[in-house]
């Protein structure tokens, strides 16, 4: 932690990427939060959750598969539940097979995080259900943990 006169930071981590948190006053009232300024625009408003910046971008050729840390703003929106985000960036040419630096695509993450409309959006576009990550699992196994008669897992069997 930086402490300058009564303002403090630090850096805190939301999934995969950095947060400086900076606050002035009392440590419990947050004043600023904002996505590390390495951060591709793109990708920056898919974690903001800004469709509205998502389309504008998209719309001036923004590369809709732009990388940040091995991931794509894909990535992070079928993580994050972000359905229009991810409609988007699928119209806009996204890979919908991206494989992250672990093995992991966005189909995982949407299994694995229970986004039932985003695993059908990119089903429908083509998304692989045979990757495997890094350890060996794919979609279905992730939502099979939640049960066999989980929707996901409905949704990824009629696709076998």
């Amino acid at each position: 932690m930086l402490v300058i006169g009564r303002c403090f930071g630090l850096v805190v981590f939301a999934g995969l990427l950095p947060l400086w948190v900076v606050s002035c006053g009392q440590a419990s009232q947050l004043t600023t939060v904002s996505v590390a300024a390495d951060v591709p625009p793109l990708v920056r408003a898919t974690l903001r959750a800004d469709a509205t910046a998502v389309e504008q971008l998209l719309q001036n050729q923004s590369d809709p598969n732009v990388v940040y840390r091995t991931n794509t703003a894909l990535t992070y929106a079928a993580r994050d539940g972000y359905l229009d985000i991810a409609r988007l960036l699928v119209a806009h040419g996204a890979d919908v097979n991206w494989i992250d630096g672990e093995g992991v695509t966005p189909l995982i993450l949407a299994s694995f995080k229970d986004h039932q409309e985003i695993v059908q959006l990119l089903l429908d576009h083509g998304a692989d259900i045979t990757v495997q990550d890094q350890w060996h699992r794919t979609a279905l196994d992730y939502a099979l943990r939640r049960g066999p008669a989980d929707p996901i897992v409905q949704l990824l069997q009629a696709h076998q």
